[in-house]
């Protein structure tokens, strides 16, 4: 599996993904933004420091000069990227990766994600023409970015009473921003917020089964609601009231009623429940389906001038308050829903939900063979082939793509009616028979 992938570059460290590969990285990338000014971060891995130290050489020495933070959610280092006026920012990490994986992903000078491999990074990394020069890194206080980032958000915010919240923090980069709601004034409860990159707390990745203590807690305490973060705070998973995860595609439909309305856009993962288009179109809300990838949706959402965009997998954009995929906004507003007077519980209940069912196949050989035979048996069917093949009905809707990551096909259906099993039985067939 090579380590490049569509937008960042991540492997296993130490096998996969080196320092040689690190330091070569800074170079392709700072000999693409000649003489310019990056921002650094990183999340809280016991290899950060070594990748780091091997980025910042390569970086360096093409003479580029680096504002380096430490470890602090990527959300802020974009924000400090784009407020700071600064050409571009890296951060390390592999996101919602085990501890052992590690990586380096690219932001724009406006903060949001950068597709580098539509720019001249690779070109330069492959051919090594790189740069000299000497460039100049400052240490820049990770405290400091937080507070500006308070600083620039109270300003967008009014919240109606106190707000009871429990942060779990995943021991990665988020352990760090209680110092946000504690500015605003929320009552915050923190679990795992000891920075640890072997994340012993609960493992790297948000998910309903990971994030049971934090949910329990939130029921305990009597909080209004609680989020769960990723290691590097892409990715925040709201908890309600009574302990249940809100889905992002909830969450996303609360934000858009309460806060947009009719010729607003919203942008959402190719994966993301129909429920999107169900709930907001008919309040003139459009929805706007982009491949899946954080990336892409990042993109899609600067494109379109879109006021929300966001992923299945928990990435929330809202571009009042910046451009990057941002859980910290993404809780504080929801936060400013919920403190006039209704639960999270009871906006949860009044959206629909739907079966949704996700199933892989494991293939040998060639994923793009196996897509190109699926489209000629399903062509009848008339899919969307935005990111892989995606046919919808009045009733149903079904996604089939490659893995991005493993050599898989992945199966997504999401029925309003009890016939999810059926449809799946269906599709399989279809992708059984492909593989023949």
């Amino acid at each position: 599996m090579t380590v490049f992938r569509a937008y960042d570059v991540r492997g296993v460290y130490g096998t996969e993904f080196t320092e040689d590969i690190a330091k070569r990285v800074g170079k392709a990338l700072g000999s693409y933004l000649p003489e310019g000014r990056i921002a650094l971060g990183r999340d809280t891995r016991k290899s950060g420091p070594s990748v780091e130290r091997a980025f910042l050489e390569g970086v360096l020495s093409t003479g580029c000069d680096v504002e380096s933070y430490g470890v602090l959610p990527i959300s802020i280092i974009s924000f400090e990227t784009w407020r700071g006026g600064l050409d571009a920012a890296a951060y390390i990490s592999a996101s919602h990766n085990p501890a052992e994986y590690n990586g380096i992903r690219f932001r724009t000078t406006e903060g949001y994600g950068m597709l580098y491999h539509k720019t001249e990074m690779m070109d330069l990394y492959e051919k090594g023409a790189f740069r000299e020069g000497e460039g100049k890194k400052t240490d820049r206080a990770p405290e400091d970015a937080i507070k500006r980032y308070a600083d620039y958000v109270e300003d967008k915010l009014d919240f109606e009473r106190p707000l009871r919240i429990v942060l779990d923090m995943g021991n990665g980069s988020a352990c760090g921003m209680s110092l946000l709601y504690q500015r605003l004034d929320f009552d915050g409860r923190v679990i795992n917020g000891k920075p640890d990159g072997l994340f012993p707390g609960r493992g790297p990745a948000p998910t309903e089964e990971s994030l049971k203590v934090a949910a329990n807690t939130v029921v305990k305490t009597g909080a209004d609601y609680g989020v769960g973060f990723d290691p590097d705070a892409d990715r925040g998973l709201a908890i309600d009231d009574l302990g249940r995860i809100v889905t992002p595609e909830k969450v996303a439909v609360i934000l858009a009623k309460e806060r947009y309305g009719p010729g607003d856009k919203v942008v959402a993962g190719f994966d993301c429940s129909i429920i999107l288009e169900r709930e907001l179109e008919p309040l003139g809300i459009e929805v706007i389906r982009e491949r899946v990838g954080d990336v892409y949706v990042a993109n899609r959402v600067k494109n379109e001038g879109a006021v929300l965009g966001v992923e299945r997998s928990a990435h929330f954009f809202l571009s009042e308050f910046q451009l990057s995929d941002d859980p910290f906004a993404m809780s504080l507003a929801l936060g400013e829903v919920i403190s006039r007077g209704e639960k999270l519980s009871d906006l949860a209940d009044t959206i629909p939900d739907y079966p949704y069912i996700q199933k892989s196949i494991r293939i040998e050989g060639s994923p793009a063979e196996v897509m190109r035979r699926l489209a000629g048996d399903l062509a009848s069917l008339e899919p969307d082939t935005t990111d892989g093949l995606k046919i919808c009905s009045e009733d149903y809707s079904v996604l089939i793509r490659p893995s991005n990551t493993e050599p898989l096909i992945r199966l997504y259906v999401e029925t309003t009616k009890g016939d999810g099993e059926e449809l799946v039985n269906r599709f399989e067939g279809f992708i059984k028979g492909a593989l023949r």
